[in-house]
């Protein structure tokens, strides 16, 4: 009697076991491999299906993100507050750039209002003289440009405005224009003068004042490389250019998504 209560309890609890494993593997091959994005970019941002739109959408998103869509741009603002905190950040990189942009302008227009000290570095000769005068234009219109974002700024971290914005490709695109339209200026401004300053050595008739240029200029060029290369800018001229990427983007990429699945996953079991 005890040997068939066994035996009936053994197959029970074998049929439990067998129940259990055919459960589980339902429910993992009924998961997707890839959970949707609860967030996907809007159909009005994607490219436009006429090439000669297409064309000019990928040039513009390059000159303006470094990416050839809108992609990474609706990855910061899909985050919760990541379109307010987006333009909290830029507005507070616009004030640090005034203020540089103000020095830049103070020091071209010494430049202009005085004359050269010595007779073998001229600076008022045409050539760095037409330099500095566009370093001075653009350094004015720098400041009126960084004057009206700071302005205008607090309007564009309301949501409404991002919601008439997610409308249309265009508009967002002409947004970010208006937006880097202060940066480019500023970088336009301090190029003119580092290039008017090159000039001014490069066409001295000091040798020594040759030689102290060349190696400040290849100095600044070996700078500007060398920051470059470990900054997120990197990767993505890399891909540009190249077509390929690197380990840490791709890294950063299963990141990205394992990050995603984590959140799906977390609203799934809140919702459940």
């Amino acid at each position: 009697m005890s040997d068939t209560c066994s035996c009936n309890t053994l197959r029970q609890s074998q049929t439990l076991d067998n129940h259990n494993v055919t459960q589980d593997v339902f429910t993992f091959d009924s998961r997707p491999a890839n959970p949707p994005n609860p967030n996907p970019i809007p159909s009005a941002w994607k490219p436009p299906s006429s090439p000669i739109s297409r064309f000019f959408f990928r040039i513009m998103c390059i000159c303006l993100t470094l990416h050839w869509d809108l992609e990474f741009m609706w990855e910061i603002f899909r985050e919760p507050n990541g379109w307010e905190n987006f333009h909290t950040e830029y507005l507070k990189q616009i004030n640090q750039c005034s203020t540089v942009q103000g020095l830049v302008l103070t020091t071209v227009a010494v430049f202009i209002s005085t004359l050269p000290p010595l007779k073998q570095i001229n600076y008022a000769a045409s050539g760095p003289y037409t330099l500095l005068s566009e370093s001075l234009v653009f350094s004015l219109f720098g400041l009126l440009f960084q004057l009206y974002t700071s302005v205008v700024g607090q309007s564009y971290q309301k949501q409404k405005t991002f919601k008439a914005l997610k409308r249309s490709r265009w508009l967002f695109i002409c947004h970010i224009i208006i937006l880097s339209i202060p940066v480019y200026t500023f970088g336009i401004s301090l190029l003119l003068l580092i290039f008017a300053i090159s000039v001014t050595g490069f066409l001295s008739s000091s040798k020594s004042a040759q030689i102290f240029t060349g190696a400040s200029f290849a100095l600044f060029v070996t700078y500007l490389i060398a920051s470059i290369i470990p900054s997120p800018v990197y990767p993505r001229l890399h891909k540009l250019l190249w077509g390929t990427t690197d380990c840490a983007d791709e890294e950063d990429s299963e990141d990205s998504d394992n990050e995603d699945k984590e959140h799906s996953e977390k609203e799934a079991g809140s919702a459940a």
